[in-house]
């Protein structure tokens, strides 16, 4: 079978760009998608990975896990299946809002991630604000040798920490960001298919969700007397959480998109 002709019949079970993406990262890892074109007539080696690869897209699996990597603010991180969510796009808002914060500081910034998963904020922030002090919190072992992986090969600066929240974090951070698990598993348009394959740990919280945000505002509240705590919700859930900061003497100062942004010594 040719190159040409894998693709066609790949594209019957799952969408071609897909079908391509997979050819590459486990036929030609070397090589783009203009490599088809060139060599359409080349014939393929039956490759018993790459059609369980397939079988498992066409099934629902998120391609990212299928290639182990997603792109995050112009970068690549590494994924793993079972062991860090995949990175989205509304994420990258917290990048957004850090920066902006950095923008109008004279001071050494120190930023702390808490629930830091494969690393996808921390190591950014690491990188786009380069003399900032980065922590990353994660109660998961798997997680952090994920994203302490996604941080060597992206030569990031990045203290990596094992805990629960804030409870093993001894410093004082300007800057605490968290995109933690807030998904109500009774929500009814959640694709809980392809949800199956990510860490449910890291998607589900007890309390509609809000659970483990509710617990962060206490503590963030309750150690730090300045800076910003900057969290990712479903906008559905914002008016709750805003009520719960606000009676914590946070300060809502910015909202976009799925990003909340509270500050301290209101």
């Amino acid at each position: 079978m040719t190159i040409a002709e894998w693709i066609t019949e790949a594209s019957h079970k799952i969408a071609r760009t897909d079908a391509e993406l997979l050819l590459l990262h486990f036929v030609f890892p070397d090589a783009d998608r203009s490599y088809f074109i060139a060599h359409d007539n080349e014939l393929l080696i039956p490759n018993e990975k790459l059609d369980s690869a397939v079988k498992r897209r066409a099934a629902g699996c998120p391609l990212a896990y299928l290639i182990e990597k997603r792109e995050f603010y112009g970068r690549s991180f590494r994924v793993e299946e079972g062991k860090t969510l995949i990175p989205r796009p509304e994420t990258e808002d917290i990048v957004d809002f850090c920066l902006d914060i950095a923008e109008t500081s004279d001071d050494q910034l120190r930023i702390v991630d808490v629930g830091t998963g494969s690393g996808c904020i921390a190591i950014t922030l690491a990188r786009e604000i380069p003399n900032a002090k980065v922590d990353a919190i994660d109660i998961s072992q798997d997680a952090l040798e994920v994203a302490r992986q996604n941080a060597k090969q992206l030569h990031a600066k990045v203290n990596f920490i094992e805990g629960d929240l804030l409870k093993d974090y001894h410093q004082k951070a300007d800057i605490v960001i968290a995109n933690l698990p807030y998904v109500d598993q009774n929500w009814e348009w959640l694709d809980h298919n392809s949800l199956s394959y990510e860490p449910a740990q890291a998607l589900f919280a007890d309390d509609h969700g809000l659970a483990l945000i509710y617990e962060l505002i206490a503590e963030f509240s309750e150690r730090f007397n300045h800076g910003y705590l900057i969290l990712e919700a479903d906008p559905s859930q914002h008016a709750r959480i805003i009520s719960v900061a606000t009676a914590r003497n946070l300060e809502l100062t910015r909202e976009r998109n799925y990003i909340l942004q509270f500050k301290a010594g209101a």
